[in-house]
């Protein structure tokens, strides 16, 4: 959430810098993610009016303007923006000027009309995103002050990060409440008063709540002789500051008191509402509305909306509607004020896509108890700033159900749990501060807890308050009594940090990906079979619903996003936990073995003229998993699973047991993650990698004796695996076979269909010279073997 300093300032008193101020709050457990200073530099840029404007007389888009500047004789400026008009207070960049983007102002002529300056629009200007037209100021402000004065532009907007607990910090008061806390100063409470007419609003409209549960609280206000306009500078800029576009002084009252606040609010054109009347209902069947943003939706049944006497008006705490919108031809408001069930409004802002500022402060739960304060504060800024005629009475349908919370808290107990004593005193100070009443005993306090902290409900919660408003920092760093500390990594994370050096050494980047996933990540793997995914019971969304039992769904995302943008070449590792539920009854939490997961997508390279342009393959893949699972104890053979290429797949087996499957990518599971084109993963099991002890590595000395070197071509099966023929050579050379590998492999004209013709390349070397009869022994017990085991023929 964005909060200007400025502000801020205006309800509590803050005796730091902004960085320090930043700080606190941090380590107070509002994580300040940023600090943008907002003053734009703005020299020479000043508040003018346009005293005349005459057609350009060589350029029908264009036209020259007369422009009080505050000081001498008018400047002659053209323009050639559309809503330019005599009369207007506009932002004016003087010859001189130095504009966002460096973009310096000078006097020029333009198709031979001499031009003094420029008349700005929001976006030349850096603060807001227009372009259609020049910015319009209000009358009120002053011609000739400085621009960046005018708007209150010299603020300092604090980034903060809220979290889904702390709702009641998603405003500029509950953020001054937490920084009193920290001062021990006092918050300064907004105004509410406003004076109201003798005409009562039941004489004009009616609020009936059908469903109690999803809008536990209505409460409504009605104003009449409403002068729409611009809101006021100051509003204006605080809006900006907070990312928010200003529009007219009802819809920019309406958005700045739940900044404010904390509390969303609506405002309805009464002569829009059928029947002068609110009904709070689900929507029915075939309903549909046209937001604000001009979007016709459909509503689902479980929909909650605000209606009049003929349909759907606004969506209930996400966005309102067309039929009722606030315009210049509006007179009469009925000012909305609501608490709505916030499962309901985060359900239907997925469903409809409408992020709104809204809809982010009801899915994180509110309280009811705001409604009334919220509509009086914009009652009394709409009867300032729009000459409202406040109805009197309000209507309040409250079926809320509020109860004060009060919970027992030792002072004992939080010395056990925080390990340092802070003074009863210091205690009772910071839950003051913190608008928590206490009533004293002698070993346990009653503290009650105020109706906007919502998420404090244990004891535990209440020693929590306590250690961060007096400081986490001020808790000393002690050693565990009687506790031998040892430190180092357990295997596993050794076993990982290797697998990291390595795979970066072979150039591919870690990846981090949800363990949540989709329901259906499973059958687009072809995987139907596999262990059944856990569900979550709250997910944020449908496509983060399950737990992940295999690494390469989060991989194979990432790759189709990737190449989705144009990336030519995709080499991605994760290393993390899946969670495969356990054969009981279902209750307990899932196993968490870790694997590691590798994905190979596009070039082997970078584009480089040093390189050739080649694609990732089968063999730089195995070559990856050949680098890492070292030692004795693999066996590499064929694979079978439905994910990968039936003939382009392999499995790893250490003792026996299964610790990784590779290869190509199925095409159809390709297509599942849209993805085109090869791509080449695996999966290790790292639990029982882990289990495998390589040893340390031992030196062994170059033998200084020649090397004899032979050449083996068999013809086999085409289904056999040349893993297998791969081993039996092993097992046969004996000590004096250094090494044996595949150079060739051929299907052709020359081979029978059903065979294929493998060449291994043998080196033979000892400590000694080898003779030419030992090598040919070994090279006839390893034919003998190969003709025997696998049915081979030699070429």
């Amino acid at each position: 959430m964005l909060i200007s300093l400025n502000w801020l300032k205006e309800y509590v008193d803050v005796p730091w810098e902004p960085e320090e101020l930043a700080d606190r709050l941090t380590m107070a457990g509002l994580e300040v993610e940023g600090i943008t200073y907002l003053n734009p530099g703005l020299d020479n840029v000043l508040v003018g009016q346009i005293l005349k404007i005459e057609p350009h007389p060589d350029a029908d888009s264009l036209r020259v303007c007369k422009v009080d500047v505050g000081e001498g004789d008018p400047v002659q400026i053209v323009c050639g923006a559309p809503n330019a008009a005599a009369g207007q207070v506009v932002a004016v960049a003087l010859p001189g000027a130095v504009l966002p983007g460096g973009f310096v102002i000078e006097s020029r002529e333009i198709r031979g009309v001499a031009s003094s300056g420029m008349i700005c629009s929001e976006k030349e200007l850096g603060i807001g995103a227009d372009e259609s037209g020049i910015l319009v100021l209000p009358e009120e402000a002053e011609v000739g002050s400085g621009l960046a004065e005018a708007l209150h532009l010299d603020d300092v907007v604090l980034d903060i990060s809220i979290y889904a607990n702390r709702p009641d910090c998603m405003s500029v008061l509950g953020i001054a409440r937490e920084v009193a806390a920290l001062t021990g100063g006092a918050v300064r409470y907004p105004e509410l008063h406003y004076p109201t007419t003798a005409e009562d609003i039941a004489d004009y409209t009616s609020v009936q709540v059908l469903d109690t549960h999803h809008c536990p609280r209505y409460t409504a206000l009605m104003m009449k002789s409403i002068s729409i306009g611009q809101s006021p500078l100051w509003m204006q800029a605080r809006l900006r500051a907070a990312g928010m576009r200003p529009i007219s002084n009802v819809v920019d009252i309406t958005n700045y008191v739940m900044l404010e606040l904390g509390q969303p609010l609506h405002a309805f054109d009464y002569a829009k509402l059928a029947e002068g009347r609110i009904e709070v209902r689900l929507a029915r069947s075939g309903e549909k509305i046209t937001t604000l943003d001009g979007e016709e939706r459909e509503l689902a049944e479980d929909m909650l909306m605000i209606c009049d006497g003929a349909g759907p008006v606004c969506v209930a705490g996400v966005m309102g509607g067309a039929n009722s919108e606030v315009t210049d031809a509006t007179k009469h408001i009925v000012l909305e004020s609501a608490n709505f069930n916030a499962v309901s409004v985060r359900r239907t802002s997925k469903r409809l896509g409408i992020p709104s500022e809204s809809a982010a402060r009801f899915e994180k739960g509110i309280d009811p108890s705001g409604t009334i304060i919220a509509a009086k504060r914009a009652a009394h800024l709409l009867a300032a700033y729009a000459g409202a005629q406040v109805l009197a009475g309000v209507i309040d349908e409250d079926a809320s159900q509020r109860t004060t919370r009060t919970i027992a808290f030792r002072p004992a107990r939080a010395y056990r749990l925080l390990g340092v004593e802070i003074p009863a005193e210091e205690m009772e100070k910071i839950f003051s501060a913190l608008e928590f009443a206490v009533e004293k005993g002698e070993d346990e306090w009653l503290v009650t807890v105020p109706s906007h902290r919502r998420d404090i409900e244990l004891e535990a919660d209440l020693v929590e308050e306590v250690a961060r408003i007096w400081g986490y920092d001020k808790v000393p760093t002690t050693v565990p009594y009687g506790v031998t500390m040892v430190g180092g990594q357990s295997p596993s994370l050794k076993l990982a940090d290797q697998l990291r050096e390595k795979l970066v050494g072979c150039g591919l980047h870690e990846a981090l990906t949800y363990s949540f996933i989709p329901p259906e990540s499973n059958a687009r793997l072809n995987a139907e079979n596999a262990v059944g995914m856990m569900r979550i019971a709250n997910p944020i969304s449908e496509e983060l619903s399950c737990m992940r039992t295999s690494i390469l769904p989060g991989l194979l995302m990432a790759v189709s996003t990737n190449s989705v943008r144009q990336q030519s070449r995709v080499a991605l590792f994760e290393i993390g936990p899946v969670y495969l539920p356990k054969e009981d009854d279902g209750l307990d939490q899932p196993e968490e073995p870790r694997r590691l997961g590798i994905a190979l997508y596009g070039q082997r390279h970078e584009r480089s003229w040093a390189v050739p342009n080649e694609q990732f393959d089968f063999y730089d893949l195995k070559g990856m998993l050949e680098v890492l699972l070292e030692g004795d104890g693999f066996t590499w053979t064929s694979g079978h699973s439905p994910s990968f290429h039936p003939f382009r797949q392999g499995e790893v087996l250490l003792h026996g047991k299964p610790v990784a499957v590779y290869g190509e990518v199925h095409p159809e599971v390709a297509r599942n993650f849209r993805i085109s084109g090869r791509v080449y993963a695996a999966e290790v099991d790292l639990e029982l990698l882990a289990e495998h002890d390589p040893g340390l590595a031992r030196y062994q000395e170059i033998s200084r004796f020649p090397r004899i070197d032979r050449d083996l071509a068999v013809l086999i099966a085409r289904e056999q695996p040349v893993a297998e023929l791969l081993q039996a050579i092993s097992e046969e050379g004996g000590e004096f076979l250094q090494e044996a590998a595949v150079f060739d492999v051929y299907q052709g004209k020359q081979v029978p269909e059903d065979k294929k013709s493998v060449a291994f390349s043998l080196k033979f070397q000892a400590n000694r010279t080898l003779k030419e009869d030992e090598v040919n022994a070994i090279i006839e017990r390893i034919v003998a073997s190969l003709r025997t085991r696998f049915g081979a023929e030699i070429r």
